[in-house]
């Protein structure tokens, strides 16, 4: 099974131990088996790579929910193709999601001091150079950020911008700023996961091929 944000990150399963030789059992209910125990697989490690990100950032659980479409197991295994791989959305997050107090300018007056809490369970932070600004039409991220709200900073004369990543330029000065993609959480959790991945293939493995012959 193939669990990917990027790089590819590949999961197998190695030297499998059935209760009789395989050899002795019909290819096809091997196969049958094998695809089913990779699919069943799929679905718990991207459920459990959906925990482990939220555990780390501050992501709504329909917001990784399996219909929204940002963690999702994009192939599932068929009989000719014993793979399955889960996909992890490579777009950085708009750090509006993030925000938890705060108001844009408007009305003559100035934007507001804004609250951050981006890490799961790490409290808020105060960006004291952050301020709220309405974005132009279609430059909101669409259906993550409905208000169209988007965190900026103008930086001072000179200041280089040292993680680009993270910021993209409005106009002048002014850049807009994001949060860590899911596949960037992705990346450091998906080890994590391994072990219970690969127990549970082997496992589920043997118990469809116990239930098909």
């Amino acid at each position: 099974m193939d669990i990917r944000s990027e790089p590819v990150f590949v999961v197998a399963v190695d030297g499998l131990s059935a209760n009789r030789p395989l050899d002795a059992i019909d290819p096809a209910i091997i196969a049958q088996a094998q695809m089913l125990a990779i699919n069943k697989t799929a679905d718990r490690a991207r459920t459990a790579a959906d925990r482990a990100i939220r555990g780390q950032i501050n992501f709504p659980a329909s917001y990784l929910a399996p219909s929204a479409g940002r963690l999702t197991v994009s192939k599932y295994a068929s009989s000719d193709s014993p793979e399955a791989k889960i996909t992890a959305r490579m777009r950085p997050t708009m750090l509006a999601r993030f925000v938890t107090s705060g108001k844009p300018a408007g009305g003559g007056q100035r934007p507001t001091p804004i609250s951050l809490a981006v890490r799961a369970g790490g409290g808020k932070s105060v960006g004291k150079r952050m301020f709220l600004i309405r974005l132009p039409a279609g430059r909101g991220d669409g259906e993550d950020n409905p208000t169209n709200l988007g965190v900026a900073i103008r930086l001072k004369p000179g200041e280089v911008v040292h993680n680009k990543k993270v910021m993209q330029k409005i106009s002048g000065n002014l850049y807009l700023l994001f949060g860590p993609s899911i596949s960037q959480v992705f990346s450091t959790v998906r080890e994590d996961i391994s072990p219970e991945t690969l127990d549970f293939a082997e496992t589920e493995f043997l118990r469809q091929l116990d239930r098909l012959s």
